[in-house]
């Protein structure tokens, strides 16, 4: 059994689901032995794989704040490796529910900042000159740099934080997106 569990105020987002068998069959049978009764492993045989777990997985858990699923062979359907030891493997992501924004004019100060018990989590930002496409293409990592996983922060709409997007006077904007 396998259990998926996100923090309150998200969901879980299936990115990846596997079932199958190794093309080498005993290599991380005993390596992975803590973690049964799910072991991860890149799968080199492709004969061997059951292509609708991904589908399987998704529809136990996605959207959901926790699920849990079988790994036998029956919650798969048809056992793709008959005799052989099995494996899977689920990469999932936990969303929140909810985004919020913050825009600031030029030379404007965005505070962004959480309740004590959680952090800011940025999902974007854009250093953006009005009324057009020009843009500065690391503000977002700029705006996680400076808050990411803090309580509180500050970022400055101002070309010394975000940089010189376009030509020198034109007006910009910042728009961030995150979450806490």
């Amino acid at each position: 059994m396998v259990t998926l569990i996100c923090p309150r105020g998200t969901t879980i987002s299936i990115q990846v689901a596997q079932y199958g068998a190794s093309a080498s069959q005993g290599s991380c049978a005993t390596d992975l032995a803590e973690y049964q009764p799910v072991a991860v492993e890149v799968v080199g045989d492709t004969s061997c794989i059951w292509p609708s777990a991904l589908q399987t997985v998704v529809e136990a858990c996605q959207k959901k704040r926790q699920c849990k699923f079988h790994t036998s062979p029956k919650a798969f359907g048809i056992d793709p490796c008959p005799g052989s030891r099995r494996f899977v493997e689920v990469a999932y992501k936990c969303r929140p529910y909810e985004f919020r924004s913050k825009v600031g004019c030029e030379n404007d100060v965005l505070h962004l900042s959480c309740n004590p018990h959680s952090r800011v989590a940025v999902y974007s930002a854009q250093y953006v000159l009005r009324f057009t496409a020009c843009l500065e293409p690391y503000a977002t990592e700029t705006a996680m740099r400076e808050c990411h996983g803090k309580r509180r922060c500050v970022l400055s709409s101002d070309s010394k934080m975000f940089g010189k997007p376009c030509r020198p006077g034109s007006k910009t904007y910042l728009k961030v997106v995150y979450t806490c």
